[in-house]
């Protein structure tokens, strides 16, 4: 080795260390002085990480969306007794219909529909960058689309069957 290797290797050293140490420094500083923001913005960036690269399928969300919209049925009813769900869908990926059957403070047995709103996607699965490329792919989505789905035709159905409950023609 020559002789002006080392003291070249150790200025390229100490350039990393005194550069690495400084932004420890600062990090630390920041931490320090502001948790909540710091926190606050790596859960965002975290979240936006996880939404853009690891995305939930709605297929996956399903059990979870139904869950949820049973319970919040329940609750806006006043937790009836003997609450059980007799039909349940999700139309568009979002609202969910339920026709349920519930006690009421009489003792009597009464059938319901309601609807509600479950907002479960974030932005990031609302925004694209490609447009549709194709009037085929029009077409397909059109057909095959989010709107026209198994569980879209059952909440439509529980949709019809309210307006009829609401005009009188079926008895609650």
């Amino acid at each position: 080795m020559s002789k002006c290797f080392w003291p070249c290797f150790r200025a390229v050293v100490r350039t990393f260390f005194y550069q690495l140490f400084l932004l420890f420094v600062l990090c630390s500083v920041v931490f320090i002085t502001i948790p909540e923001t710091v926190g606050f913005r790596f859960m965002t960036l975290h979240m936006s990480y996880l939404n853009h690269f690891h995305p939930i399928t709605f297929e996956r969300a399903l059990p979870m969306l139904k869950a949820v919209g049973q319970f919040r049925i329940w609750g806006l009813n006043g937790y009836p007794k003997d609450f059980k769900v007799l039909e349940e869908a999700m139309a568009a990926e979002e609202w969910y219909w339920c026709k349920y059957q519930y006690t009421d403070n009489n003792g009597k047995s009464k059938i319901g529909i309601e609807s509600l709103r479950l907002r479960w996607k974030p932005w990031e699965y609302y925004y694209d960058l490609k447009p549709a490329e194709t009037e085929e792919s029009l077409r397909d989505y059109i057909e095959n689309g989010d709107l026209n789905s198994r569980e879209t035709d059952k909440a439509w159905k529980l949709r019809d069957e309210l307006k009829q409950m609401q005009q009188g023609r079926i008895e609650t």
